[in-house]
Order: C-alpha cells, then sequence, then structure tokens
C-alpha cells in the first residue's frame, strides 16, 4: 500500500488531506490577524486617553498600517472594529471561525463566536470612547487568549510522550501501512 505523499495519516480512520492543512494553516493567521488588530486599537485607546483627538489620530496611524481607507458615513473606528473582510477586528475573527468550521473542534469554534458576539452586542455606537473601546477589544482579546488555551487542549499534549508509547504508535502506523 502506497501512501499519497500529499496526506499525512493522524490515526487509522483520520486523514490530514490538503485542505485541512489549508484550513488549520488560515485558521492561525486569521486569529494572529485579529490579534494584531485588537492590540493596536487596545494602543490606540490607551494612547488616546481621555483626549478624543489623540484618540482619532491614532485611530488614524492604526488604519494607515493596515491599509484602510473609511468608506463614505464610516468612522475609522467602526471600520477597524466592524469592517468585513480581513482588515477589520471582527472581519479577522469572522474569517477565522470560517476555517474553524472545516477543521476545529466545537470549542474553538465557539470560543471565535464568544468573542464576536462580544463585538456584535456592542456595537457601533458604544464603543465610542477609548475607555469603552479598550474594554470592548480587552474582553475580545481575553477570549482568543481562552481560545489560545483551548487549541493548547484540543491538539497539543502538554506532556511528552514516553519511549512505550511513541513505540507503540510506531508500530501502530506501520501495520496500517500493510
Amino acid at each position: 500500500m502506497t501512501t499519497d505523499p500529499r496526506t499525512i495519516a493522524l490515526g487509522a480512520d483520520r486523514w490530514l488531506t490538503d485542505s485541512r492543512v489549508y484550513n488549520l494553516v488560515w485558521l492561525g493567521r486569521w486569529i494572529e490577524r485579529a490579534q494584531g488588530v485588537g492590540r493596536a486599537l487596545l494602543w490606540a485607546a490607551r494612547r488616546g486617553g481621555e483626549d478624543l483627538g489623540m484618540f482619532e489620530d491614532s485611530l488614524s496611524m492604526v488604519a494607515a498600517v493596515r491599509g484602510l481607507t473609511p468608506a463614505a458615513g464610516e468612522t475609522t473606528l467602526e471600520a477597524l472594529l466592524f469592517r468585513d473582510g480581513g482588515t477589520s477586528f471582527r472581519g479577522c475573527l469572522a474569517a477565522a471561525r470560517y476555517n474553524a468550521t472545516h477543521v476545529a473542534p466545537v470549542e474553538v469554534m465557539r470560543r471565535i463566536g464568544e468573542a464576536i458576539r462580544g463585538l456584535d452586542a456592542a456595537g457601533g455606537g458604544s464603543a465610542s470612547s477609548p475607555e469603552r473601546v479598550a474594554a470592548l477589544v480587552g474582553g475580545a482579546l481575553s477570549a482568543l487568549d481562552e481560545l489560545h488555551k483551548c487549541i493548547e487542549e484540543s491538539w497539543f499534549h502538554s506532556a511528552a510522550l514516553s519511549e512505550e508509547e511513541v513505540y507503540r504508535r510506531f508500530i501502530q502506523q506501520q501495520q496500517q501501512q500493510q
């Protein structure tokens, strides 16, 4: 029996195919992008403090770095928080959730959904002051920290495998290939 070089066997009934790898990679990238936008928004909110002019200037810098131009009738903050697509905080989370639906355990999708619901519940109007933006984004970033813990628990093992377990898995893999 030959093994397709484009796939990796995870077990007797599970294969890590190209599409699964693609979705895993993009899941990680979208989460990383969301965290980057979130940290930039948090920086702008903290830098702005009570000064709304400084807050707007900071948001403009963040938007310029992200390559984002607000649409007509849209504030820079709304574009950075809620716009669809890969430039906003919510857009990155939505894309991560889409990739997670193809490969992730339900718990991972639930954590991403919690972060999105937190943003949606706040809406654009309630996130107008730097303090509210800091609270909103801080809550979503906390949800993403919980997501990392969930991924660690779901996909990675905290303890190293014993020599016996490594040998057992090797033998099992050899038997499956025959």
